[in-house]
């Protein structure tokens, strides 16, 4: 029978199977611990923080941008010709029916 000595578990004085190897392993995970903290504080805390300011921009683009076209809408309304009035008005009420459904 082999012992562990033969068996090839010890290198350079180092026994890779017994406490050296358990010392090695946790020094290992603390090594991939400390790395993956530092990646999520300089990456991806950054890129968060970006993508949120990205939404809220678009969040107040869609707002100016619905507002802008309540506005034209009235102007039509108002300042358009009967033929184009009855148009939009049957648009706007099929908007609002679809709306409804959602």
């Amino acid at each position: 029978m082999m012992n562990m000595e033969t068996a090839g578990s010890r290198v350079d004085g180092i026994d890779w199977l017994g406490a050296s190897g358990g010392q090695l392993a946790i020094a290992f995970g603390t090594g991939c611990a400390a790395c993956w903290g530092f990646i999520q504080t300089v990456l991806v805390g950054p890129l968060k923080k970006q993508i949120k300011e990205l939404k809220d921009e678009c969040e107040m683009r869609d707002q100016r941008s619905a507002q802008r076209i309540q506005q034209l809408e009235t102007l039509l309304l108002l300042h358009g010709s009967g033929e184009l009035r009855q148009q939009l008005q049957a648009a706007l009420s099929e908007e609002r029916v679809l709306g409804d459904r959602k």
